[in-house]
């Protein structure tokens, strides 16, 4: 069976992210209940991994950690299948935090899918999403399509503060766990038929 991260990228004080991966974890959970024998979903929060401003001094490709943080860290996303980021935008770009977790690592990331959930202003962190996909392209990552892009978020809570999703986002977010399950274990069995060849 498959495992597919949907990784918090910011660790803010306030965040929205972190409600945003829940309810994004929460259909995924429905998918996954619908989709017996497909990939399994798991929350990681990059605020409790507390990875330090990237301190390895042999580059990541050479595969070489000097830190326990590091190998938390590998082991985390080495185990991974598949990935999807939730990315606010700052700036026009995407958090710190989340290009320095990436940055740690090389070979964990190498030819697995990646998903992009965004949001932000009126843009709804499209912009933070471009920039992710260049990022990812080097580390190997293939990006899907597919996304869930919410846009003035501070709109959407209710009188209790709770997030209330679109139908359109709701149905984005089907369509992206839908096309991310797929190429998940697709890659996963390409992987094993490029280490078999090593």
């Amino acid at each position: 069976m498959s495992t597919i991260k949907i990784i918090i990228g910011s660790t803010r004080p306030g965040r929205f992210a972190s409600t945003f991966a829940k309810w994004l974890t929460t259909i995924a959970k429905e998918f996954e209940a619908a989709n017996p024998g497909g990939p399994r979903f798991e929350l990681v929060d990059l605020a409790d991994q507390k990875l330090p401003l990237l301190d390895e001094a042999v580059p990541a490709n050479m595969n070489k950690y000097e830190h326990d943080h590091t190998k938390r860290w590998s082991k985390v996303v080495g185990e991974a299948d598949g990935f999807v980021f939730v990315t606010q935008e700052y700036n026009h770009g995407y958090s710190a935090s989340l290009k320095n977790a990436i940055d740690y690592l090389f070979y964990e990331w190498n030819n697995k899918p990646v998903a992009f959930a965004s949001y932000g202003g009126a843009a709804g962190g499209a912009r933070a999403v471009e920039q992710l996909r260049e990022v990812s392209g080097e580390v190997k990552l293939f990006d899907i399509r597919e996304a869930v892009i919410v846009p003035n978020y501070w709109t959407q809570f209710d009188a209790s503060g709770a997030f209330n999703a679109t139908d359109d986002q709701a149905k984005a977010a089907g369509a992206m766990f839908q096309a991310l399950s797929f190429w998940t274990d697709e890659m996963k069995a390409s992987r094993a038929r490029l280490a078999a060849k090593a």
